[in-house]
């Protein structure tokens, strides 16, 4: 293998496969990064066998062929070399890497022992604008769970139909929903994606102006975008029922300034640090206020709210509530409830692009 490239495109390339090298693997192999040239063209291709991420770039290939580096020491040295042209060439068992007058030489591995990837993947497939692909992940995945003893919830369930998907995040505390308009479907189907594939496709949308299309067949998922392919595997397993434990009445209903109340209870946050993140709610006809007190201080505030019903005193994990809060861009938010040991709900006043249901945390009122 021998071909010339731009240090830059290299360096960028490198940065988007790495992301699916194992942090930490008995396995070497999984910590590397695979080259081919072939045409006109360098592929690089990084796996952990659960995600892989490939990335072609344009070269001037003088000998076809292909090489396995160590992925943290090639992406540390072609940073350095961004302003240059670089050179590869396999002599042997290195990676000769000229720049310029001068060259390093970094130790190959053995290809026959890396994981051969599968992207004849095409049984079922949706497309929509990236803008929404971004939201509809951005408003849900950070309510997964990250407890490895329940691995099915550490991936968010996505149920397509002819026109929309739903995207659904639980941990067990928190419960998030968010539905976006399809520009294609090829029917209704379901599949549940590991988190971590989610969050990396969308630092691959680029261009919220187009589109996006997720391939799924099997256990297995596809995304292409600006030459860059990205394949997972599935999580597999039945995913909890959600739609059973959202209630469907309320006896409680307030209208309130999404900002205001996510900069009131950042600040209750603050001391609240030293009573296991509890903000407490105690809402009244035309207020709500939100407190917290532990030994490092008191926090005491009071916003202007529209209620519906009955007063209320309740409490929640301050960083859950801040998480939904900001992920939400609406002016103004709805908070549903029943009681202080039942669960809220937050959604959208009209239609259902998003609901979140939060667990309260026991107090004496």
């Amino acid at each position: 293998m021998k071909l010339l490239c731009e240090g830059l495109d290299l360096s960028n390339a490198i940065i988007k496969v790495i992301k699916a090298i194992s942090a930490k693997t008995p396995n070497d192999i999984l910590e590397c990064i695979k080259l081919t040239a072939k045409g006109d063209y360098l592929t690089l291709l990084a796996t952990d066998t659960e995600i892989a991420i490939e990335k072609t770039i344009r070269a001037e290939v003088l000998e076809e062929g292909e090489t396995l580096v160590p992925g943290k020491l090639f992406n540390e040295l072609v940073k350095k070399l961004e302003d240059e042209q670089i050179e590869l060439t396999v002599e042997g068992t290195n990676l000769k890497v000229r720049y310029g007058d001068s060259e390093g030489f970094i130790q190959t591995k053995d290809l026959e022992e890396y994981p051969v990837i599968n992207k004849d993947i095409k049984d079922n497939s949706f497309t929509m604008s990236q803008k929404d692909f971004n939201e509809l992940i951005n408003m849900t995945a950070f309510s997964c769970s990250q407890d490895d003893g329940r691995p099915i919830l550490k991936g968010c369930k996505i149920e397509v139909d002819e026109t929309s998907v739903v995207c659904v995040a639980l941990d067990g505390f928190r419960l998030a929903v968010c539905k976006k308009e399809l520009a294609h479907s090829t029917g209704k189907f379901s599949a549940i994606v590991p988190s971590r594939t989610l969050i990396e496709i969308t630092r691959l949308l680029e261009r919220e102006d187009e589109t996006v299309t997720v391939v799924i067949q099997k256990n297995m998922l596809m995304v292409e975008v600006a030459s860059t392919v990205l394949v997972s595997r599935l999580l597999e397993g039945e995913y909890l029922n959600y739609k059973q434990i959202i209630p469907n009445a309320f006896l409680s209903v307030i209208r309130v300034s999404k900002n205001q109340m996510l900069s009131s209870i950042e600040r209750a946050a603050i001391v609240a640090r030293g009573m296991k993140n509890l903000v407490k709610f105690d809402i009244k006809e035309g207020n709500l206020n939100i407190s917290a007190s532990s030994e490092l201080g008191k926090v005491d505030e009071n916003l202007l709210i529209n209620l519906e019903g009955k007063d209320l005193v309740i409490a929640f994990n301050s960083k859950y509530l801040t998480d939904i809060l900001r992920a939400v861009n609406d002016d103004f938010v709805y908070m549903y409830f029943n009681s202080s040991i039942s669960p809220c709900v937050i959604k959208s006043y009209q239609g259902d692009q998003y609901l979140y249901l939060l667990l309260p945390i026991r107090i004496n009122a």
